[in-house]
Formats: C-alpha cells, structure tokens, sequence
C-alpha cells in the first residue's frame, strides 16, 4: 500500500456539535504552507471533542484497510476458533460513518 499524506481534524461547526474530517495534502504554491483536501469526514455531528477524534481515528485505519477501533479483523479459515483467534461478534457490527460531509460552512 502507498503511504499517504494524511491528517485528521475535528471541527465544532455548531455549538456541542463536533466534527472530524480526514484530509489528503495536495501541491501547494509555497513550500512555508501545508494544503490540504477533505476526503472524508462524519456525517453527524457528535456532542464530544474527543470522541469526534476516536472516532475519525477509527475511519483513518478503515481508510487505510485495517479494522475500525473495537473491531477486531477475524482471519479467514476453516471457521475453527483457535485460542488466539477473537470470536465474531453475534450481531452485525454497525457500519462506520465514513460519508463525506458536505456543508456551506465556511470552514470546509
């Protein structure tokens, strides 16, 4: 896999309402500035700085093909479970909110 120029941000864009946002660096103009695109971000806002940033940390990997937080990659097999092997969750775990967001909001 490529490696990337990444960086994740967290915006309040209303009052309570954090969001994070995953940006890819583009060319810029002068090399005394960094420039950077949105290439994705949460689709809701949350009510928490913190847990704004777990959870775009949390897309980062998914971005990156690894598993979301909390979310563990079971390998694929015959189906036996072997001590070091995590048991799939009984349940579908909920999607990730990984849709772009997109707002007039000066910011983005």
């Amino acid at each position: 896999m490529a490696l990337r120029d990444l960086a994740l941000t967290v915006l309040e864009l209303e009052p309570d309402e954090f969001h994070w946002v995953l940006m890819e660096a583009v060319q810029a103009d002068s090399e005394e500035c960094l420039v950077y695109r949105p290439v994705d971000s949460s689709t809701q806002g949350l009510p928490d700085y913190s847990e704004a940033l777990i959870q775009g940390a949390s897309a980062l990997r998914v971005l990156q093909g690894l598993a979301p937080f909390g979310r563990p990659v079971v390998p694929a097999g015959d189906g036996e479970i072997g001590p070091h092997q995590p048991r799939a969750p009984a349940a579908p775990a909920k999607a990730a909110d990984t849709c772009m967001f997109t707002t007039n909001h000066s910011m983005l």
